[in-house]
């Protein structure tokens, strides 16, 4: 699951919006004292800053959109507020942090030989297993927090501090502050969520710039993102999408339960057992243990933006929502491990496919095609193997689109 981790404003294009300022100032709680050196982010983007030692920061040149912004510190609790950007300046309300708790007489607890295999593990699930998760390393992974729960069978992690990922693929330098990080071992289901701050890694040369640029594009085009902004504006087919209706239906290989058990009950009451008799029993729990619903692509119609992409009553809020499973091919890119997937129609080209399956009726997103409630989204597919190492900031917008 991702959270993936997964905002849209739109009518017209960024482009032509003015760029604006965020102001604020940020303190002690209790004390009121001003905080210096705190980190001040609109989550998932690009823009963010420090206070300096009156509190005060300045967040320049934040787009139009519905951001998350985020204030921490080691020490602190972090502060997370919604805020919706227009084409005016922002001077915010004081932000007030909360000193965290200390306990006394804290058991520091050393890296040991499960730590390192936990971290191993850790960040093979968070960078991906895309091409560009190969040229991505964490920089400090000592902040990062790993304990096994055994009862539930799950890996689950978190960091007080921002875990710095150095993305050399892409051009940038992560800094995630995760809130929470789960593999869940029982369910095959990974989940990851926190704040994430976007910086330029310094180029050396015209071309290194460009080859970042190249690959951001890359990046860009046929992601959840792109998908989900195509489809706001109704060109999701335009710019390569085509979404079918996928369902579950009955698996025509596999009797029913009554009908496996009746026939298992037959051939124990034969008198004496023959090697067809223990064939047909062995057969009927070979039967038994097969899935009782497969899955179904519906080949035609495709699915519509119109059908799954609503308004909602919040300026720059939208939800995406469908019924059965939503099965998602870009059709300018090919990728054989698409053949991976729960289920692939025969005789389909190998195009870069993705499956959505909904946990919740509604997610919601915004015009950046940021995904506000990622619980409510499984991915799987081209959008489920990248992660981390594919991520782009939210307000990031290709070379053409800027044209």
């Amino acid at each position: 699951m991702f959270k993936y981790t997964l905002l849209l404003l739109i009518l017209l294009p960024f482009s032509i919006f003015a760029q604006v300022s965020i102001t604020g100032r940020v303190s002690d709680i209790i004390t009121h004292k001003p905080i210096g050196f705190a980190s001040v982010i609109l989550s998932n983007s690009s823009v963010g800053n420090r206070t300096d030692t009156t509190g005060v920061f300045v967040l320049r040149n934040v787009k139009p959109g519905q951001y998350e912004l985020v204030a921490s510190i080691v020490g602190y609790e972090a502060y997370h507020v919604t805020l919706m950007v227009g084409n005016a300046n922002l001077t915010l309300p004081p932000i007030e942090l909360l000193p965290k708790s200390v306990t006394l007489n804290e058991v520091v607890i050393k890296p040991d030989a499960e730590w390192f295999r936990n971290l191993e593990i850790f960040k093979t699930e968070l960078l991906g297993e895309g091409p560009a998760s190969k040229q991505c390393r964490i920089l400090n992974p000592d902040i990062v927090h790993l304990r096994f729960d055994e009862s539930k069978n799950q890996l689950i992690g978190s960091s007080d501090d921002f875990i710095e990922i150095e993305n050399k693929a892409l051009g940038y330098r992560i800094k995630y502050l995760l809130n929470t990080f789960n593999k869940d071992y029982n369910k095959n289901m990974i989940f990851y969520e926190g704040s994430v701050l976007f910086e330029d890694l310094p180029t050396s040369s015209p071309e290194q710039a460009e080859r970042y640029k190249q690959a951001r594009d890359k990046a860009y085009y046929g992601s959840m993102q792109h998908f989900l902004k195509a489809a706001l504006h109704n060109h999701a087919e335009e710019d390569g999408f085509k979404v079918l209706k996928m369902v579950k239906i009955p698996n025509p290989k596999r009797p029913t339960d009554e009908q496996i058990k009746a026939k298992i009950a037959y051939f124990n009451t034969i008198g004496s057992y023959t090697r067809a008799s223990e064939d047909s029993i062995y057969n009927q729990e070979r039967l038994k243990r097969l899935p009782k619903t497969i899955f179904s692509v519906v080949p035609d119609p495709p699915v519509y933006p119109s059908i799954y992409v609503k308004h909602t009553t919040q300026r720059g809020v939208y939800v995406l929502s469908y019924t059965d499973y939503m099965y998602v091919m870009y059709t300018r890119n090919l990728d054989n491990s698409s053949n991976e997937l729960v289920y692939r129609p025969p005789n389909t080209p190998n195009y870069e496919t993705s499956i959505l399956t909904f946990s919740e009726p509604n997610v919601f997103f915004d015009d950046n095609g940021h995904v506000m409630n990622p619980l409510a989204l499984i991915t799987e597919g081209a959008w489920g193997k990248d992660r981390v190492s594919a991520m782009l900031p939210i307000d990031y917008e290709p070379a053409d689109a800027k044209k």
